[in-house]
């Protein structure tokens, strides 16, 4: 004989490890099998309330589904209710016993025991399938007309599951659901209004008359609005008092459905300004019921088609919110901020302290959604101080939340931008502060304003990108030493004349002392101002700089090269500096020489492959090529900048970083691919062991090595031998991994093929054919769909001028109904094929086929008797989630 309930709790709570407990439960649940198997009548009601605590504890309990039915089935109440209780717990709507317990419901919604009728009631709301509900909806609405309104309350709420289950039949129902309007008792109130609610929810079918069911709703509102001025006039009540308000939850519910029924009508919005206003200057904030009904008329007026006053009203509520001392309140109200400030902007502008006061709250939460909100404010009269403010957060800000707060103010410089000298100040700030969290674009777009900068600011920035990289190269940020060496490289001679700061437009910090010591709205003194002003106040600029002398410019150089924080891209930076250096230092081309060449045996095959190349540039063989080579890039067109500007941000709430500029490819390695997804991994294509470790890659190929192709006293030096007078390749090379992957046996004796489009003129057969001829037209071949998966198409045009590369045009198109954002486009090739891959036209694909992105790759294949093969690798976000493809082109037809 199994133990009561009561035991079995005391046994369960006795036990003292997870085996000693599951040795109790299974032996009991060995019992209440042997009881149901028995048939035991007395004791059933007992071992399915045992069942109810075992499922509570997280153990099965489907073997006592039947039992429920069986007890719900006895006339006995106690054991009814027991048998009610375990359908709603171990039962769904999915288990198929369920479809036994509809006879059972019918007779107990006719019981005379109005106890009976509420557990049968509450089940109907609980479990009822759309066969359920179609079978007894009759009987559940007939009680919605019961002379007891603890069983119309009931009804009520049950009619919710009904109507949910089959939408179909709610405009049978319509007058009896805005009838129980007139009941005098609330509960019965409450329980209608959120029927009519959730009745507006699930359609808005039409009747035979033409109406709608949110239009007959809608004749209801003056009623409403009567019982709503009426709670707010009610005097006190024992019976619905709380907190000095009468009936809250009554009230909430009403302003629920007057929004519901106010959204796009103006008519009935006209009805309801007016009990709006009285509720909203009427009802006391000092406790959370009244907070609840401010924060639900707030919700209505912005909803409804209300005046201009009213939300103006409404915006100054959850003004006084933000000075609330709960943490709740604070951030339902910056939440509720968020969504209100597309709509009025002007009114949200007024408790713009209050709002950056909540950035130097302790709480990390309510900062975020602070921060969030000031990002929506920034305006181009007030991004000087809001700005500011960024970056005063930044310096505070957790690790994890840097990478998208930089992203965020690179943004709204971007946008806003009063003025060049401003906004390479904020960047170059940016980046001391968070220049190791911050997106590779960041530092692009530096560089890229950088050159697009009058003479005097070029001067000005690389002065100032210099003594910061000289104070703080010990713990510098990574991305500000990329974005120093680029500059130094590029504009190094302006380091030999002193500087003085422009005076054309305001210091960016020139308010920051000014700023007034405040508390937080919690009460509690600021925890960060002064550490963030102490911050910035280093990184204001100085009055002037002096001239520096060259051996200090390469003596930088050199630290930085020898520093623990120089990765191999930094060193490939410096590299291309000091090559640079050569031509604009003269002075120091020795000292050059020497940082240049220490490379040379180095063990990453990155540097020693530039060292190498950078070295035979470097020597006199090349003098009448280095000057036009390592010229000083040209400025970018302002309007070609532009237009990425309005493809990559379509508004400020767009999460991606500005656009980067092509001028910041000429950083060696630096991906002309888009790198400002999250987690988006390394930049160079992970499909590179698949072809052997070879050249080609997704981003800009590797620079080839610059040696004279001839001596000069047997060939001019500007004429280049023609492809097949070079040395055939290796026979080794024709055995590598590519025989294997793409399955192309490597031929030993065979005719070479016709020209193709990817290599040079073809091999002289025997015999030999006569040359080409020399013709400037542009060949084209036919487009070719390389790509189509889940909407997205890629399709590839070929053409090719003379004999030279072949220009692939890679069109990218969206037929889905979704944007595509964060595009990646990657491709591998054999390493006998080299490619150069230009910056994507735009990030995101529009959906429905509206526009394309476009991105050009130039190929030229060094071995014509070799077929070329591309492997693709595509990533991009669609509805939050990253999708990512692989694909090969196997073969190209010829031109």
């Amino acid at each position: 004989m199994s133990i009561k309930l009561r035991e079995l709790i005391r046994a369960v709570r006795a036990c003292k490890t997870a085996q000693e407990e599951r040795a109790v439960i299974a032996k009991e649940c060995a019992l209440i099998r042997t009881a149901f198997k028995d048939n035991n009548l007395q004791f059933r009601h007992r071992n399915v309330a045992k069942l109810l605590f075992i499922h509570m504890l997280g153990y099965p309990s489907h073997f006592g589904q039947m039992e429920c039915l069986k007890l719900i089935a006895s006339p006995n109440f106690p054991e009814k209710r027991i048998g009610y209780l375990a359908l709603m717990l171990l039962l769904d709507e999915r288990t198929e016993v369920l479809t036994l317990v509809t006879n059972s419901l019918k007779n107990d919604l006719e019981h005379e025991s109005q106890f009976v009728v509420g557990l049968a009631l509450t089940s109907v709301g609980n479990l009822a399938t759309a066969d359920m509900a179609r079978t007894l909806v009759g009987d559940v609405a007939k009680h919605l007309s019961s002379n007891n309104p603890y069983i119309r309350k009931k009804s009520a709420l049950a009619m919710i599951r009904v109507l949910k289950r089959v939408p179909e039949l709610a405009d049978d129902y319509v007058d009896r659901v805005v009838g129980l309007l007139k009941d005098r008792s609330h509960g019965v109130l409450i329980t209608a209004v959120q029927l009519m609610i959730d009745v507006l929810k699930v359609g808005d079918a039409v009747a035979e008359d033409g109406t709608t069911i949110k239009s007959r709703f809608s004749r209801v509102v003056p009623s409403l609005v009567k019982m709503l001025r009426n709670l707010l006039n009610l005097g006190y009540s024992p019976e619905h008092d709380i907190a000095g308000i009468a009936d809250p939850f009554l009230q909430v519910k009403l302003l629920r459905l007057l929004q519901v029924l106010g959204h796009k009508n103006d008519e009935a919005s006209e009805a309801m300004n007016d009990v709006l206003a009285q509720v909203a200057t009427n009802t006391e904030t000092n406790r959370n019921a009244g907070n609840a009904i401010l924060y639900e008329c707030v919700r209505a007026i912005m909803t409804i088609e209300s005046e201009s006053g009213l939300r103006v009203l409404a915006v100054n509520i959850l003004g006084r919110f933000l000075l609330n001392r709960d943490n709740n309140i604070r951030y339902v109200a910056l939440n509720s901020l968020s969504k209100v400030v597309t709509e009025d902007a002007s009114a949200v502008q007024r408790h713009r302290a209050t709002i950056l006061d909540c950035l130097k709250d302790p709480d990390v939460s309510i900062r975020q959604r602070a921060l969030e909100l000031t990002y929506q404010l920034v305006t181009p009269h007030n991004v000087r101080e809001l700005a500011r403010e960024m970056l005063n957060y930044l310096v505070v800000a957790p690790p994890e939340h840097r990478e998208h707060l930089c992203g965020r103010i690179a943004t709204v410089v971007d946008k806003f931008s009063p003025s060049a000298r401003w906004r390479l100040e904020t960047l170059v700030t940016m980046l001391s502060i968070a220049g190791n969290h911050c997106d590779d674009s960041v530092a692009s777009s530096t560089v890229a304003y950088v050159c697009v900068a009058d003479p005097d600011l070029q001067q000005y920035a690389t002065h100032k990108l210099f003594n910061l990289l000289r104070d703080e190269l010990p713990q510098v940020q990574v991305a500000l030493m990329h974005a120093a060496v680029w500059c130094v490289g590029e504009f190094g001679d302006q380091l030999l004349r002193p500087c003085s700061v422009p005076n054309s437009d305001p210091d960016l910090f020139s308010s920051a002392d000014s700023a007034p010591t405040t508390t937080t709205t919690n009460g509690q003194p600021p925890q960060q101002p002064q550490t963030n002003l102490a911050a910035l106040a280093s990184l204001r600029p100085r009055a002037s700089y002096e001239a520096v002398p060259v051996p200090e410019i390469l003596g930088l150089l050199e630290a930085v090269l020898k520093s623990h924080l120089a990765t191999v891209v930094t060193k490939s930076y410096v590299l291309t500096a000091l090559v640079k250096l050569a031509t604009r230092l003269p002075a120091g081309k020795d000292e050059t020489d020497d940082l240049v060449a220490t490379f040379r045996t180095s063990m990453s095959l990155e540097l020693q492959q530039r060292s190498c190349e950078y070295a035979s540039l470097l020597s006199d063989d090349w003098t009448h090529v280095r000057p036009e080579a390592l010229a000083r890039m040209p400025a970018l067109d302002a309007a070609a900048l532009a237009a990425k500007r309005t493809q990559g941000i379509e508004a400020v709430g767009v999460d991606a970083a500005p656009p980067t500029a092509s001028s910041f490819e000429a950083m060696p390695s630096s991906p002309a691919l888009d790198q400002t997804a999250p987690g988006a991994g390394p930049s160079l294509l992970d499909l590179d062991d698949i072809f052997g470790g070879g050249g080609g890659g997704g981003g800009v190929s590797a620079p080839q090595p610059l040696q004279p192709q001839q001596p000069p006293q047997q060939q001019p030096p500007q004429q280049q031998p023609p492809p097949q007078q070079q040395p055939p390749p290796q026979a080794s090379s024709d055995a590598d991994l590519l025989s294997d992957i793409f399955s192309a046996q490597a031929p030993v004796q065979q005719p070479p093929p016709p020209v193709d489009i990817f290599g040079g003129p073809a091999p002289q057969p025997v015999p030999p054919p006569a040359p080409p001829p020399a013709t400037g037209g542009k060949r084209a071949a036919p487009q070719i769909k390389a790509f189509e998966k889940d909407g997205l198409v890629l399709t590839m045009d070929l053409s090719k001028e003379g004999s030279g590369p072949t220009d692939v045009l890679c069109t990218f198109t969206n037929y889905t109904a979704k944007v595509m954002e964060r595009l990646v486009f990657q491709a591998a090739v054999p390493k006998y094929v080299v490619m150069e891959m230009k910056p994507a036209s735009a990030s995101t694909v529009p959906a429905a086929g509206e526009g394309t992105v476009t991105q050009l790759v130039r190929v030229t294949n060094t071995v014509p008797t070799k077929p070329l093969m591309m492997r693709l690798k595509i990533r991009y976000v669609v509805g939050g989630r990253q999708i990512e493809e692989q694909a090969q082109v196997s073969s190209f037809p010829a031109l």
